[in-house]
């Protein structure tokens, strides 16, 4: 579909033919974003949960685009992990109301240490220069502070849920974060 929109696209004369490819990987890519959306969306509904799942969803993707850490190696099982992601929040909300107050402040202080400290990661496929680990690393930093704020301000409004959904992004992130740096330490030692 992508090939087929871009060629279109330079037939036309709206893009040249020397960009058409640039164009389709943008094209393949919106749509793959559009699909995790609609399955979010989805998730959301089916669980009856659709507030949540938009809340982790939104903190996720905008957390996540700074941070760097674990990717997969297939589109497909992005897809599939980025979706049973979403479960964790739906699934796993009422841990926070269970869980001591002083346990849920370690956890996300670790989780929040370790989001500051390693951002952002380069993975295997794309490494980062100097000037775009000074970029996507004040982004990153600038957004879990803020996600912390508005996890902090959801929790004292007697939000709980949502709560859960931005403290478990943070979370999740910061696990993917350790898990990217295990898959960068892996591939460098079997290059060896």
């Amino acid at each position: 579909m992508s090939g087929w929109l871009s060629r279109r696209m330079a037939e036309r004369g709206i893009i040249k033919e020397e960009d058409r490819e640039i164009y389709q990987f943008g094209i393949r890519n919106g749509f793959i974003i559009l699909l995790n959306i609609a399955t979010a969306f989805l998730i959301g509904l089916f669980t009856e949960q659709l507030l949540v799942v938009c809340v982790f969803t939104v903190s996720f993707m905008s957390l996540r685009s700074f941070t760097g850490g674990y990717h997969c190696d297939s589109r497909l099982f992005c897809y599939i992990g980025s979706n049973l992601v979403l479960f964790i929040p739906v699934y796993t909300g009422g841990l926070l109301v269970k869980t001591p107050v002083p346990a849920v402040l370690l956890i996300l202080a670790a989780a929040l240490g370790i989001i500051l400290a390693l951002s952002p990661m380069h993975s295997k496929n794309r490494k980062l220069d100097q000037k775009e680990k000074r970029h996507f690393g004040r982004r990153a930093r600038i957004t879990v502070v803020l996600q912390t704020a508005v996890f902090f301000l959801l929790w004292r409004l007697g939000y709980p849920d949502c709560a859960y959904a931005v403290y478990s992004c943070i979370c999740i992130t910061a696990a993917f974060m350790l898990a990217g740096k295990v898959q960068l330490y892996i591939q460098l030692h079997l290059e060896k």
